[in-house]
């Protein structure tokens, strides 16, 4: 259970992390796993192992973003493409790491005779979610372009998610087709984790907008200008006064 903190506290060992108020970043982690210790308490007590599952892969995904805040600097020099892809894969690994040692991952084993493919789903699931976070960003960054404007983040954000996660549950839809033969409601399940995902990053954004070491973070995650940035001075010589004329 500790193994994804300890993943954290490697991160933060990073050159571009090495700051004080890097370590901020455990606040909202803290938050969910009160949040969601309480939670799977709760249904637990209730016998909802759905909802059990979902508080915990929610959970996951918080170390994954968390990830993705502390690695994004360092792929900032990075082509976009390259930059989403290893975010997306930071993402996916540390989700599937702080999932496979919750008690869900014990839970699910014994629904493997029930559904031999689950966690081939599963990492699917978790591999999609860091493609879904990343575009999302950089589709707000794209909207943000002029800098940072915390309300257009607020409001486009969950948009973008939501029209990632629809596109992306035609192409998974379609991937479960061929290999169980068997479909799902997926506008049902898309608004659910629409929801949850940004339910998810929003601890995040708000460490953004409150702490500059992450709102600088954020930029980068948006491919936004530096705001102390300045056009670089033009190197041409200028031209030359022109003399007065001799009489």
């Amino acid at each position: 259970m500790l193994l994804p903190w300890l993943v954290v506290l490697t991160l933060l060992a990073l050159p571009s992390n090495r700051n004080a108020r890097a370590w901020w970043i455990w606040a909202p982690l803290i938050v969910f796993a009160l949040l969601g210790a309480s939670l799977a308490t709760a249904f637990d007590a209730g016998d909802n192992d759905g909802a059990s599952y979902l508080i915990q892969a929610a959970l996951a995904a918080a170390f994954g973003l968390a990830a993705v805040w502390l690695v994004g600097a360092s792929l900032d020099q990075r082509g976009r493409p390259c930059a989403m892809a290893l975010m997306a894969l930071a993402f996916a690994a540390v989700s599937m790491l702080a999932f496979a040692v919750s008690p869900a991952a014990e839970q699910a084993q014994e629904l493997i005779q029930f559904v031999p493919l689950l966690f081939l789903y599963l990492g699917l699931l978790f591999v999609t979610g860091g493609l879904v976070y990343t575009s999302a960003l950089n589709l707000v960054g794209c909207i943000c372009r002029k800098g940072l404007d915390r309300v257009r983040v607020l409001v486009w954000l969950p948009f973008c998610i939501g029209a990632l996660w629809l596109f992306a549950g035609c192409l998974l839809g379609g991937v479960v087709a061929l290999v169980s033969g068997g479909g799902f409601d997926w506008p049902a399940i898309c608004l659910l984790l629409t929801l949850v995902s940004f339910g998810v990053v929003l601890p995040f954004l708000i460490l953004s907008f409150v702490c500059p070491f992450y709102r600088e973070r954020l930029k980068s995650l948006l491919r936004l200008p530096d705001a102390g940035a300045t056009p670089a001075a033009s190197t041409s010589p200028l031209p030359a006064a022109p003399q007065a004329a001799g009489p």
